[in-house]
């Protein structure tokens, strides 16, 4: 009886540990710092203090230090290993990384990164399994930052002690991919904050069939008045099938997506753009109140903080050192 008695308790134990969200099965030490392989010793160390971070911090334990090759890329992204790696390919991309408590939602920052912004990374990290975080993704120089996602992978990994479904992975490089296909039409944040909507409809509403992700896929476009091609329309459709296919539970993912949803909403806002539900009479007034109080609260401020930056509308194309970030797609 009391082996019977002990059977159970260490079933419901494992039991218990498996359906735990990830953002509280992290190990004591909750922040890593995740360096691209290929770094110079002065970029490694121009990193460090990018992320605020010092040697004797890493020293004592209080933050851990794992670097990314290429071959953690190709692994944490899903891609074909088995195929040789693109001549000139370097890891350069690094990454901070810190577990959050639970309901804190996902906060990220970048910097050098020219293609993939943190909007894009926010949701990818979302579909990848992880709901509170908070994540600077930075480079010594300007790379597209497409490799980014697979760092912050690698540290969330090494920090909670257990690999995320690679399924996820594999989908949240896609949403990266696609979100950035569709920003090239409309601005890199506003197709994030469209795919982020997308994406919470078809966990929410978990449709049965291709017709009802089609239409959840169109009527989102509406919102943000966005004509899509047939090959975009196709594209988010395939993403949006292979999303709802993960079964996300949308109970616990709840709090992180509307908190993204409100992030982008704003910095859209800010930008000039105003949802269609959101652009009526009362809310334009509200709006309107809204930035009088911030410039009344300005006068009394000799620095006003801005916590909600605008979104960028505008699409920007920069010619960068080629690295695994540029060739990401080559070597498969």
């Amino acid at each position: 009886m009391k082996n019977k008695i002990i059977s159970v308790f260490l079933a419901s134990a494992i039991i218990t540990g498996l359906f735990m969200p990830v953002s509280v099965m992290a190990k004591d030490n909750k922040r890593i710092v995740t360096l691209g392989a290929d770094l110079t010793e002065s970029q490694r160390n121009q990193m460090l203090d990018r992320f605020n971070v010092t040697k004797e911090e890493i020293e004592k334990g209080e933050i851990e230090k794992i670097d990314i090759t290429i071959q953690d890329i190709r692994e944490q992204l899903g891609m074909d290993t088995s195929k040789p790696v693109a001549k000139g390919s370097v890891s350069i991309s690094s990454c901070y990384v810190e577990v959050l408590p639970k309901g804190k939602g996902i906060n990220v920052t970048t910097n050098n990164l020219t293609e993939v912004t943190k909007n894009m990374l926010a949701n990818a990290i979302v579909t990848s399994g992880i709901t509170d975080a908070k994540v600077i993704a930075d480079a010594p120089y300007k790379v597209t930052g497409t490799a980014a996602l697979s760092g912050i992978l690698k540290g969330f990994e090494q920090t909670m002690g257990q690999e995320l479904p690679l399924e996820n992975k594999k989908v949240a490089r896609e949403e990266i991919n696609v979100t950035k296909s569709l920003g090239d039409e409309i601005g890199p944040d506003k197709a994030a904050s469209l795919i982020n909507d997308a994406k919470t409809e078809v966990i929410k509403e978990k449709p049965k069939e291709k017709e009802d992700i089609d239409k959840i896929v169109n009527k989102t476009a509406d919102r943000y008045e966005v004509k899509l091609s047939k090959e975009q329309e196709e594209n988010i459709t395939q993403l949006m099938t292979k999303l709802n296919d993960l079964d996300l539970n949308y109970k616990e993912l709840k709090g992180t997506l509307s908190k993204l949803n409100d992030t982008m909403t704003k910095s859209l806002e800010k930008a000039g753009f105003i949802l269609k539900e959101n652009n009526t009479l009362l809310k334009k007034i509200s709006r309107q109140l809204d930035s009088f109080a911030t410039w009344v609260k300005g006068l009394f401020s000799k620095a006003k903080k801005v916590d909600i930056e605008p979104a960028d509308l505008k699409i920007k194309k920069e010619n960068v050192k080629e690295t695994i970030d540029d060739i990401f797609e080559k070597v498969q």
